[in-house]
């Protein structure tokens, strides 16, 4: 049975099968990357590719960076209006990652959230 035929199927019998099923995710990601990044050129080139159904084209993503200083005040002024600002804050993977602590410590403090992700990783 073919991958594209597994796909339709909606089954993977053996583990050969799995295999060829992932080195054609893996296949067809590096193709859509590719086709994306000539989109990106063309649309940097020539603007935005309308398709009837979608836009293409570049859009701006906002986000914002405050000192601590800064952080504090935002927090005071949460505070003044009424705005619990514990609530509204929280700390990165990466930043507790920082911190060093062990799992036990940290599970002192707070509460561990584990999700599942299905995802390929690079063998070491």
């Amino acid at each position: 049975m073919g991958v594209a035929t597994q796909l339709q199927a909606n089954e993977v019998d053996s583990y050969e099968e799995a295999i060829q099923l992932a080195n054609e995710i893996n296949r067809l990601e590096a193709a859509l990357k590719q086709m994306k990044d000539e989109l990106k050129t063309f649309v940097k080139d020539y603007g935005a590719v309308d398709t009837g159904e979608e836009v293409w084209n570049f859009y701006e993503s906002i986000s914002w960076k405050f000192s601590n200083a800064e952080l504090k005040e935002i927090a005071r002024e949460m505070a003044l209006d009424g705005v619990d600002p514990w609530s509204m804050f929280s700390i990165s993977k990466s930043n507790i990652n920082k911190l060093g602590w062990e799992e036990q410590r940290l599970s002192q403090l707070g509460t561990k959230k584990v999700t599942q992700r299905f995802t390929s990783r690079k063998k070491k």
